[in-house]
C-alpha cells in the first residue's frame, strides 16, 4: 500500500483572495484522474489559503518521481481556480504523508500555530469523501485513529487551550473578560481582505454580530457576497453602533479616533462603562497608553498579544514534544496494521463496509469520554466487541471490563450479583459480597440484554447513573463508584416504554449516544474479510493450516443472508474447517441451508462458467447501483482500478465478438 500527501499553498499561487474562501472542485473530473492515477482512495481538503490532497492505494507504491507531475497535471485539470500547476506545491509520502494527515486532523499547521479551522475543515471534507465512497479502508483507518488522538490530545494535556496566532489570540483575552462570546458583538475597522481573514478566523467562537468600516470601494451587496456573515456600516451608522459593541478591532487608520483619550472616554460614557475590549493592531507604538488605564476599558496593541504569543509557545514545547511522539506511534502502528492480515479490522471487529465504518468513527469519537452508550443490533452482530472497543480505547483500557449479560442471571439473584449484598440479607448471605458494579470499580461495566433488566433494579440502575452510587442488598451505607456503563440490547427499547415495560427516564439516561449495528445481510461486502478471517482463526486451532475456500464457496457465502448475523457465519466457517480433509473448503462442507442457496442459484444461471457468472454478478451490481461506479465496487468489495478495468475488458470482449458477428 501507499499514502501521499499534496500541501497547496494558494498563497503562492496567486489563487488564495478573499472572493473564494474555498477552493472550486470538478468532482466528475477528479473521479477520472483518479482511475487514470489508480488510486483507490482519495481526500481533498479545501481552505482559504492552502489545500491538502491525500491519495492511497493498495497497489503497488509508484515511483514517487513518476506521480508527481501527473498528479500536478491532474490539479490543473480538477482545481479550477488554477491556469498553471501549482509552485506552493509540498509533497510528503509514507511516514511524512500520515504525520500531515494527523497534524491537519489536529488544526497544527505547518508554521507551528492551531487552527480549529483546518481541524473543522477536515472533517467535513471527510464526510463528503465517505459520501462520495472516495475513501476507503485506508483513509477509514487514518480518520478513526486521528479523531481517538484528536481526543486523547483534548483530554490528556493543554495543546488546545493556549492561543498560537493573532486571532486567537484576541479570542483568548476576550473570553477572559467576558466569557461566553457568543452574544457579544463585534467591529472591524480596515481593509476587507485583512478584515474578513481576521473576521472567518473569529467565527469559530460563534461570536454575536460581525460589523465592518472600511473605505474599500466595493459597495455593501459585493462585501456581502464574499462574506456573508458580515454586516457592513456607514460612516454615519458606525457612531451608532459603536456605543453596542463589545470588541473593536482596528486595523488601519480609517474611521474614528479610537486611540483619543478624549474620544474614548465619551464613548464609555455612552456604554455607562460596560466592559469594552480595543485592539489596535493599526499602530507598531505611540497610541495613548493611559487608555488601559480607563475603568472597564481593555486596551491591547500588537505588542502586548504578541508577548501573550511568546509566553504561549514557550509553554508548548514540552506538549508538542509529547504530541508530536503520540503521532509518531501513530503513524508507524498504521503502517504496522495497513501491513498485516488485520487491515479490515477494528479492535476485534472486522469489516470494511461504509455502515461498519460509521461504527468505528464513532467509536474512535467517544472512546476516551466517560459517556453513556446505548449500543442497538441484531442477535450475533457483536454488540459485546462494540463494547469491548470502547473500552480498550479508553482511559481506563487497564482497567477492568465487566460483562454482565441481563437476561441469563435469575431474576431473584440479579440485584445482588449488580450491586453485592452485606452478611445477613437473606438466607445464605452468610458474608459480604461485592457486586459486579464494584468489581468494575475505575472501569467499565457492560450490560448486554438490559431490556431484561426488571424494573425494581431499573431504578436502582437509574440511580446510580445520576449519582455514581449504590447500595448493597441489606445495606443503608451508600458506596461512591467510579464506572463507565454501556448497554446494549437487541429490542426496541422506545416501544417498551411506551409498554410501560422500561422506564422512560432510564432510557433517555442510557440513550445518551446510540451505535446501531447493521444486520449483515446489510453490509455484504463485509462477509468475505470476515469468512477468511475465522478461516484463519479455525484452522490454526484445529491445527488444519493452509486452508483457502474455493470461488464456489466465497459466491456462496456472500450471497447468503445470514439471519444469524456474524454469529452464525463464524459457526458455519468453523464446522466447514473442523469437516475439511483437504487444502480447499467448498460448497460440501458447508451448511445445508447455502447449498439450497447454491442450487437455486445454478438453476437460474444454467451450464455458465464462473468468469461469466463474474461478469453477470458485476453488471448487475453497477445497474443496482444506478451506474454509481464507486458505490458498485463498494458493495463488490473491490477497489475502483479493479472494476474499471474488468469493465473495460467486457467492453473490449463486447466490441470484438460484434465484429466477429458482422463479419461472418
Amino acid at each position: 500500500m501507499w499514502l501521499h500527501a499534496y500541501h497547496i499553498s494558494l498563497a503562492q499561487t496567486g489563487a488564495a483572495r478573499a472572493e473564494t474562501p474555498g477552493l472550486d472542485l470538478n468532482i466528475e473530473k477528479l473521479n477520472r484522474c483518479m482511475q487514470q492515477l489508480g488510486v483507490e482512495e482519495w481526500l481533498i481538503v479545501p481552505g482559504a489559503q492552502s489545500a491538502a490532497f491525500y491519495l492511497a492505494s493498495n497497489e503497488r507504491e509508484p515511483e514517487h518521481a513518476a506521480l508527481a507531475p501527473r498528479v500536478l497535471e491532474a490539479l490543473r485539470h480538477v482545481l479550477n481556480e488554477f491556469d498553471a500547476p501549482p509552485e506552493g506545491l509540498l509533497v510528503q509520502h509514507s511516514t511524512q504523508a500520515v504525520t500531515h494527515f494527523f497534524r491537519a486532523a489536529l488544526g497544527w499547521q505547518l508554521n507551528g500555530h492551531v487552527d480549529a479551522q483546518q481541524a473543522a475543515a477536515l472533517r467535513k471534507a471527510f464526510v463528503a469523501a465517505q459520501d462520495s465512497a472516495s475513501a476507503g479502508v485506508l483513509l477509514n483507518r487514518l480518520y478513526h485513529r486521528a479523531l481517538w488522538l484528536s481526543e486523547k490530545v483534548r483530554s490528556e494535556t493543554n495543546f488546545f487551550e493556549g492561543a498560537t496566532s493573532l486571532a486567537p489570540a484576541i479570542l483568548e483575552v476576550a473570553g477572559k473578560i467576558f466569557g461566553d462570546l457568543r452574544e457579544r458583538q463585534v467591529l472591524i475597522i480596515g481593509a476587507v481582505t485583512e478584515a474578513i481573514t481576521t473576521a472567518q478566523a473569529l467565527q469559530q467562537a460563534r461570536l454575536g454580530k460581525l460589523f465592518l468600516l472600511t473605505n474599500d470601494a466595493r459597495d455593501e451587496k459585493q462585501i456581502n457576497k464574499i462574506f456573508p456573515l458580515i454586516t457592513t456600516l456607514s460612516w454615519d451608522d458606525n457612531s451608532k453602533a459603536l456605543p453596542h459593541v463589545d470588541l473593536i478591532l482596528l486595523l488601519s487608520d480609517y474611521g474614528p479616533p479610537l486611540t483619543d483619550k478624549k474620544f474614548v472616554q465619551k464613548l464609555m460614557a455612552q456604554r455607562q462603562h460596560a466592559p469594552l475590549l480595543l485592539v489596535d493592531l493599526a499602530h507598531e507604538a505611540g497610541a495613548d497608553r493611559a487608555l488601559g488605564k480607563m475603568d472597564n476599558l481593555f486596551f491591547f496593541t500588537r505588542a502586548d498579544l504578541n508577548r501573550l504569543l511568546a509566553q504561549n509557545l514557550q509553554s508548548r514545547v514540552a506538549v508538542e514534544q509529547k504530541v508530536a511522539g503520540w503521532i509518531a506511534q501513530e503513524a508507524a502502528h498504521f503502517f504496522e496494521w495497513a501491513n498485516s492480515a488485520e487491515r479490515f479490522h477494528f479492535g476485534a471487529m472486522v469489516g470494511s463496509s461504509a455502515p461498519m465504518q460509521k461504527v468505528f468513527e464513532l467509536i474512535a469519537r467517544l472512546a476516551r469520554t466517560d459517556i453513556t452508550v446505548l449500543i442497538q443490533g441484531e442477535s450475533g452482530t457483536g454488540k459485546e466487541l462494540v463494547a469491548r472497543a470502547i473500552h480498550d480505547e479508553s482511559p481506563r483500557a487497564r482497567q477492568p471490563f465487566v460483562v454482565v449479560n441481563c437476561g441469563a442471571i435469575p431474576e431473584n439473584l440479579l440485584e445482588s450479583e449488580l450491586f453485592g449484598h452485606v452478611r445477613g440479607a437473606f438466607t445464605g448471605a452468610l458474608r459480604d459480597k461485592k457486586g459486579l458494579f464494584e468489581e468494575a470499580h475505575g472501569g467499565t461495566i457492560f450490560l448486554d440484554e438490559i431490556s431484561e433488566l426488571p424494573i425494581a433494579l431499573q431504578v436502582k440502575l437509574l440511580r446510580f447513573l445520576q449519582e455514581g452510587e449504590i447500595k448493597r442488598v441489606g445495606s443503608n451505607n451508600t458506596t461512591m463508584l467510579d464506572v463507565r456503563v454501556l448497554a446494549a440490547t437487541n429490542r426496541n427499547l422506545l416501544e417498551m416504554v411506551e409498554q410501560g415495560k422500561f422506564r422512560s427516564d432510564l432510557f433517555y439516561r442510557l440513550n445518551v449516544i446510540q451505535i446501531d449495528l447493521p444486520p449483515l445481510r446489510e453490509r455484504r461486502e463485509d462477509v468475505l474479510p470476515l469468512a477468511r478471517f475465522f478461516l484463519q482463526k479455525f484452522a490454526a486451532r484445529l491445527r488444519k493450516p493452509g486452508r483457502e475456500f474455493t470461488a464456489e464457496a466465497l459466491s456462496k457465502l456472500k450471497s447468503h443472508d445470514w439471519p444469524g448475523n456474524v454469529r452464525e457465519l463464524e459457526n458455519a466457517i468453523e464446522r466447514a474447517v473442523a469437516l475439511s480433509t483437504e487444502r480447499e473448503i467448498g460448497l460440501r462442507e458447508l451448511p445445508e441451508a447455502l447449498h439450497k442457496t447454491a442450487r437455486s442459484e445454478a438453476q437460474r444461471n444454467g451450464e455458465l462458467t464462473l468468469e461469466e457468472v463474474e461478469k453477470r454478478h458485476i453488471l448487475a451490481t453497477l445497474a443496482h447501483c444506478q451506474g454509481n461506479f464507486d458505490e458498485a465496487a463498494r458493495v463488490l468489495a473491490i477497489g475502483r482500478t479493479t472494476l474499471w478495468r474488468k469493465l473495460k475488458k467486457y467492453q473490449e470482449s463486447d466490441e470484438q465478438a460484434a465484429r466477429e458477428n458482422s463479419s461472418s
